[in-house]
């Protein structure tokens, strides 16, 4: 009887229901008949009477555990969802055999046998073992909720890990399995001669792994085997519990020259969070070496640790027969493309899959290297690491990038083996003996699983477990490098109403379209995510300010706030509320960020919907403010509500005003007039500092001009610069273009700068302030003495004024430190040939102290407060022209 074990039945496999058991043993075993029917390549008839024994026992067997489930959970959720598999599973073969008269029968029976295997295997050692169970839990007395929640408290731990972990690899085994047995016919019908060499092969190929394993490797080099079956014991001779701690006693059994080859696969795999595939041997005083292949995946854990789950086999005859295998047996009993070169790399030999993959004959490679293969993609040190490994072990193998006659690039997996003398003691290498396959289809679905396990399948974004993964490893970075980061939670308003009333499908496509207008709204760091239902979660990383999260949220209110245009009708209308949480304020875990921002969610849904609000209500208030402050501020710049004021600059020696530093001010219709305080902050975050910097500049030399076309005397207009100015705006440019349209004179004109603004790019700085000299400008430092300048630089830069601080003249007379504070850069500003002004002048002893000082000039409330200019100009005709 034809069987080929592309499920291989175990006690794993038993529920504990004897009639269970025996049907789902009877199912593997139809199962495995229809694999070794398909391998050996039946006839049409054939395969389609031990499909329909197949499909009718199965039937059969539902029909049997249904009346068995019902027994023990009459109308129970549990029996719904179980019938509801049953269903589906009969829906997908049924549609995979509707296709069969599309397809050739052999290739429909080998897509239900990749379903069936997959599909049993869960259902068996997921639905029916839980279910199992509690019928077990039951008929021993025990309450059927307690009975449940018994069989969920089971089913997680040790038995999850191995579920999880035989349903990661069933995939691939079955598959494997069925490809090998396919092999073996068809090796069968080339060569009978290397029957035996095949058996051996297929032996090792077709042998479920040995040791199904958990390894977890902790920062400070320590590790421990969380998890292990009891093949462990066979293999290393240690129990799972004495590994469980600590893994010493597994490393203890490694050939002392695999040790450290060992340990660093697993540093490199943890580093790079890469698959862990390692051959290494063991060595016991009693017994020969022994050969084991290890393939692990790694993920990292929240402290920091990685935890591999895989599995592990002996491949000590599959070492020993390598040799012998090389050309002859495994050049042309694989469907692998294989070929053969010399040792030097010249190609002897290839097979048909080398065509077939490739699209190279023979006659066009023999000769040549498989250089004319490279596709560019790998570097000189990917290729050097390869050879080392070769030269070294004898064998490399791993993915690469290889291209066809055609051009097309393709990814394969490629083995390289170095063929040498029998002779133990000669080293030298014969030939070299490649076989690889093409992994497009493998890459393309291990993509699809990618996307099925992290997206949403509707609207395409991150699902909650990949937001989960990226918020924790946000928060590792935000917390190394000091910075905050923002969680949004979203919750469509009037969803449910359209959703009702339109139906399911325009549901589906408001939430597409709602997707699309949120991630048009975010930066490229920042990520939305889907939660399911009309729930949405933003995940805003490296904030500047608290109030940046509610300015997100705003703008998504307004968007989501605008008519759908869908299929079914046209300007739907829904809005949304927003719950805000920030790291590390409101929290420094995942689950705390969630259930804050849930919470204030809620709090904004309490307030009326369609707005936001921060898990802090302090904070949620002056995010508002803040923001309806900038919104009137834009308006403000748009409407010409910003004026200038003068604040007269007096020359000590002669009481005569010789200039005025221009201010600007916000004259609020509503409120009066707005001190720069309170809005020059808000300026500087959202860049609209540029604009008003510019408008200052060009009034204050329109100005300057009016008053010099009046009569009044020259005088020297001072303008601050904002160090934005000279990041991101050509100044040089700006100024050029102020005084020509104004005609002001530029000799009149200062450009005040502060002191952290010219050291922040000292050579950008020191060339913007050689063009702007070029063009007869004044240049000031302003506020001297509060930043951290350098008089090594500061001598260099061409200067004309320095402006001591307000907060040294406050205490003058009362606090000695800031009269020497004064005296000192009074002194030095004339060493370096500067003069020098002070600022925020009140008293006539802080003035009486500045003129014996020699300080040159002075701005204060002495003299006079900022004003108009019309009040400006009365104070120049005040004091008479001379």
């Amino acid at each position: 009887m034809y069987s080929v074990e592309v499920f291989p039945w175990n006690k794993n496999f038993e529920v504990g229901v004897p009639l269970i058991d025996e049907q789902h043993q009877k199912l593997v075993e139809l199962l495995n008949v229809l694999a070794g029917h398909l391998a050996y390549q039946s006839d049409i008839p054939t395969l389609n009477n031990v499909f329909n024994d197949l499909a009718e026992y199965a039937i059969y067997h539902f029909q049997a555990e249904e009346r068995i489930w019902h027994s023990f959970f009459p109308e129970d959720a549990w029996e719904t969802k179980h019938k509801d598999d049953h269903r589906r599973f009969l829906t997908t073969v049924n549609r995979i055999m509707a296709g069969k008269t599309a397809r050739p029968l052999d290739e429909v029976i080998e897509e239900i046998l990749t379903f069936l295997t997959q599909w049993l295997a869960f259902h068996i050692l997921d639905t029916d073992m839980r279910m199992a169970k509690v019928v077990l839990a039951v008929q021993s007395g025990v309450p059927l909720k307690q009975a449940k929640e018994q069989a969920d408290q089971e089913m997680s731990g040790a038995m999850k890990v191995l579920i999880e972990t035989m349903l990661s690899m069933f995939d691939a085994l079955s598959s494997r399995t069925m490809q090998l047995a396919k092999e073996v016919v068809e090796r069968q019908k080339a060569e009978q001669a290397s029957q035996d060499a095949l058996d051996r092969l297929q032996k090792i190929a077709s042998q479920v792994p040995g040791l199904v394993f958990q390894f977890q490797l902790f920062p400070d080099g320590s590790s421990r085997i969380p998890y292990a079956n009891e093949a462990i014991r066979a293999i290393y001779r240690v129990s799972p519990e004495e590994v469980s701690e600590d893994a010493a006693k597994v490393l203890e059994a490694l050939h002392p020259d695999d040790l450290e080859n060992f340990k660093t696969s697993f540093k490199v795999s943890a580093r790079d969070l890469t698959p862990w595939r390692q051959e290494y041997r063991l060595k016991f005083d009693d017994a020969p070496v022994c050969w084991l292949f290890g393939n692990a995946l790694p993920q990292r854990q929240a402290d920091g640790s990685v935890l591999w789950h895989g599995f592990i086999t002996d491949i000590t005859k599959h070492k020993q027969t390598e040799v012998e295998l090389r050309i002859a047996a495994t050049a042309f009993e694989l469907q692998d493309a294989m070929l053969v070169t010399d040792a030097n790399n010249v190609i002897l030999k290839v097979n048909q899959a080398f065509t077939r993959i490739t699209g190279y004959s023979a006659e066009e490679v023999i000769g040549k290297t498989p250089n004319l293969l490279s596709s560019g993609q790998h570097d000189k040190t990917f290729y050097s690491s390869m050879w080392e490994s070769i030269n070294r072990t004898d064998a490399w193998q791993g993915e690469i990038w290889n291209r066809r006659k055609n051009g097309e690039m393709f990814p394969e997996w490629l083995i390289i083996t170095a063929v040498k003398e029998p002779d133990e003691k000669n080293e030298h290498v014969n030939n070299y003996v490649a076989s690889f396959s093409d992994i497009t289809s493998r890459k393309a679905a291990e993509e699809e699983i990618k996307q099925l396990a992290f997206y949403d399948p509707l609207t395409q974004l991150p699902n909650r477990r990949l937001l989960q993964e990226r918020l924790k490893h946000s928060i590792d970075v935000e917390r190394r490098d000091g910075k905050r980061l923002a969680l949004l939670m979203l919750d469509l308003d009037r969803f449910k109403a359209v959703n009702d009333s339109l139906g399911h499908l325009a549901g589906d496509e408001l939430l597409q379209q709602v997707a699309v207008r949120i991630s048009a709204r975010l930066r490229d760091v920042d990520m939305v995510a889907r939660l399911g239902g009309d729930e949405f979660v933003v995940l805003l990383e490296d904030i500047a300010h608290a109030e940046d999260a509610a300015r997100v949220a705003a703008e998504i209110i307004f968007v989501l706030g605008k008519p759908f245009q869908l299929t079914q009708s046209n300007d739907v209308q829904i809005g949304a509320s927003i719950g805000i949480s920030l790291y590390p304020e409101h929290g420094a875990s995942y689950e705390m960020l969630m259930d804050h921002a849930d919470a204030a969610l809620y709090q904004a849904k309490d307030q009326g919907r369609g707005c936001y609000a921060y898990f802090s209500e302090d904070q949620t208030l002056a995010a508002r403010e803040r923001i309806a402050l900038e919104t009137r501020l834009r308006r403000a710049i748009e409407q010409g509500e910003l004026r200038v004021f003068y604040q007269p600059q007096v020359d000590i020696e002669s009481g005569r005003i010789v200039g005025a530093e221009a201010l600007v001010r916000w004259q609020d219709p509503i409120e009066g007039l707005i001190p720069p305080l309170r809005f020059i902050p808000i300026a500087e975050e959202t860049g609209l500092i540029l604009e008003i910097g510019a408008w200052v500049l060009r009034e204050t030399c329109r100005q300057g001009r009016l008053w010099l076309d009046a009569g009044l005397p020259p005088l020297t207009l001072a303008v601050n610069v904002s160090p934005q100015q000279f990041r991101r705006g050509d100044i040089s440019a700006l100024v050029a273009t102020a005084l020509n349209e104004t005609g002001f004179p530029a000799e009149h004109l200062e450009l005040e700068m502060t002191e952290s603004g010219l050291m922040e790019n000292q050579d950008h700085v020191m060339a913007l302030l050689n063009k702007l000299r070029s063009q007869g400008i004044r240049l000031a430092i302003d506020d001297f003495g509060t930043g951290f300048s350098s008089l090594a630089y500061l001598k260099h830069f061409p200067l004309d004024v320095l402006k001591i601080d307000k907060s040294f003249i406050d205490d003058i007379p009362n606090l000695q430190d800031d009269m020497e504070i004064a005296a000192t850069i009074i002194a030095m500003g004339h060493i370096l040939g500067f003069k020098v002004l002070a600022e925020g002048v009140e008293t006539p002893e802080q003035l009486a102290f500045l003129r014996e000082k020699k300080c040159d000039s002075y701005q204060g409330y002495i003299k006079s407060p900022p004003v108009p200019a019309e009040a400006f100009a009365l104070l120049l005709r005040e004091q008479g022209f001379e």
